[in-house]
């Protein structure tokens, strides 16, 4: 029988926050003289961002048992549905994760039923992966989670903030895609 979590017991093994100050300061101490200062700080804001957003979707997510990222698979899957064979290393190079990390995300979405890998006709050492009818519905139950989800992230934005922020994304996407050599 598992024990019940109290608040206290939660604040027990959690770090107290510390701010941005205590990581400007080392900053300070271990960043290159090169290296500008109110950009690292802009890139720390936006690191810890995108682990509040995935934070964020993945507790939305919860309920049909699924995590963004293994969501992101299930979708790669449907927007590739029937134009390509797709291998466990394509997935693994489009979502920029190891081909061992890859592997047990397709082992966990298949013991669910929500996806098939199966051998290549013309090579048997391929495998090729798709999705199951099963994977296909349980995306179509979690969309309109996923896109309220992503709505939700920016609704504290005015419409010119909103416009503004937009186009920073979009560029900034785009120089991470180039930095990468290719993207989504």
């Amino acid at each position: 029988m598992r024990k019940k979590r109290t608040k206290e017991h939660l604040a027990d093994q959690q770090l107290p926050p510390l701010g941005v100050g205590p990581y400007l300061e080392l900053m300070s101490k271990a960043a290159s003289k090169d290296t500008e200062r109110k950009s690292a700080h802009m890139g720390l804001l936006m690191l810890w961002l995108s682990d509040n957003v995935l934070d964020v979707m993945d507790l939305e997510l919860a309920p049909y048992g699924i995590t963004e990222s293994k969501l992101d698979l299930l979708l790669l899957l449907v927007l590739h549905e029937g134009r390509d064979l797709i291998t466990p290393s394509a997935l693994a190079d489009r979502l920029g994760i190891r081909r061992a990390s890859v592997t047990a995300l397709l082992d966990w979405l298949e013991k669910r039923k929500w996806i098939i890998r199966s051998q290549s006709d013309l090579d048997r050492r391929m495998i090729h992966v798709s999705i199951t009818e099963e994977g296909s519905e349980l995306v179509k139950q979690v969309l309109p989670t996923f896109w309220s989800t992503c709505a939700s992230l920016v609704e504290g934005l005015t419409e010119e903030e909103s416009a503004a922020f937009e186009q920073i994304l979009i560029k900034l996407h785009r120089l991470a895609e180039k930095r990468m050599g290719g993207g989504r």
